[in-house]
């Protein structure tokens, strides 16, 4: 019995000497980083803020922890890109129409009808752009920030509680738009009464009936149950959803060049996944809805509806040129031939 306690005594010393190994080895990160979403935990966002977490961590081998905080945690989308021009936050996502108010070039992204109908020449652009990373990037940097990656979340789809399939249809109807003044021209272009609110505010103004109609992805519109509110669900194909990382300068600029090469590479290296992830999550999303409201009705415009609103869209093109001087006009253009090249090189 006594060689019995002497052997589970030292099991017991030795099983708490290892714990205490272990627990002496296990390093707490270095970096501990804040990265805030305009959307919800499940939407394409968090799906890419959650795989680069996971990427830097494994890269830095744990050196990197990034917390995430969904939309709301931290306050609305002005709000966190505020913050991340402050300094408070070291990432976010920020909608570039949130930003056309203080970087009126940004407002470029809310144009209708500049990008290609196949999104994956829209994906290529948003990852190889000398427009975006090189000339508009700039204009970022002088706000503090740096404009880390660009990319969209699938098409922006229409909703509304009656058919939308000419301009005149959009007489009298109060959509809801975020803050772009780019974006308030495009739905008056079509005779539509654009109505600025938070994404927060979305679902009970529908419901009260203090707007007719809203945009979002598929997923957006599904996750926040607005289709619950409306009868049409409209392709148009007018403008992907398009979003972007940034970052605060001066957090980056004080990183070591390891780091900052770490940051930039990862953020590249994901828009090959997300574009996936957004592709099944939308696809997914509307099975859910159809499913959940069989009622609905999903309209998807021929070609020449399509032109109807690209004729009334591309009169915005020239007030968003107008509106943003030469400079800003001349990042557009190189923009529209960066889309019109890669369109001929996904032909070939």
């Amino acid at each position: 019995m006594r060689k019995i306690y002497q052997v589970m005594i030292f099991s017991l010393v030795a099983v708490m000497m290892f714990g205490v190994f272990n627990i002496g080895t296990v390093q707490a990160a270095d970096y501990n980083w804040k990265f805030a979403l305009e959307e919800i935990e499940g939407s394409v966002q968090h799906e890419w803020a959650l795989e680069f977490a996971r990427r830097m961590e494994e890269k830095s081998d744990g050196a990197v922890n990034i917390d995430i905080y969904p939309y709301g945690a931290l306050g609305t989308s002005g709000d966190i890109s505020e913050q991340t021009m402050n300094g408070i936050l070291e990432f976010a996502f920020s909608t570039p129409s949130w930003f056309a108010t203080t970087i009126p070039e940004a407002g470029l992204f809310s144009l209708h009808y500049i990008w290609s109908d196949n999104l994956e020449v829209n994906k290529y652009v948003m990852e190889n752009s000398e427009a975006i990373y090189q000339d508009l990037s700039s204009i970022y940097n002088d706000k503090g920030l740096k404009l880390l990656q660009v990319f969209h979340e699938g098409w922006q789809v229409w909703t509304a509680n009656k058919p939308i399939r000419e301009p005149k249809d959009f007489e009298g109807v109060k959509i809801r738009v975020m803050g772009d003044p780019i974006l308030i021209k495009n739905y008056q272009a079509y005779g539509a009464n654009a109505v600025r609110l938070a994404y927060s505010e979305i679902y009970s103004s529908l419901q009260l009936n203090m707007i007719d109609a809203q945009v979002q992805p598929y997923f957006a519109t599904q996750e926040m149950k607005f289709y619950e509110q409306q009868d049409y669900l409209i392709e148009a194909k007018q403008v992907p959803f398009i979003t972007g990382v940034i970052i605060n300068q001066n957090f980056f600029n004080n990183l070591s060049e390891e780091y900052q090469n770490m940051i930039i590479n990862t953020s590249r290296e994901m828009t090959d996944y997300i574009f996936e992830v957004q592709k099944d999550l939308n696809a997914k999303r509307l099975d859910m809805m159809l499913e959940d409201k069989p009622s609905l009705e999903v309209i998807r415009l021929k070609e020449e509806e399509r032109q109807e609103f690209a004729k009334k869209a591309k009169t915005v093109w020239e007030s968003y040129k107008n509106d943003v001087g030469e400079n800003g006009a001349e990042i557009l253009e190189k923009l529209l031939s960066e889309i019109a090249e890669a369109e001929e090189r996904f032909a070939e």
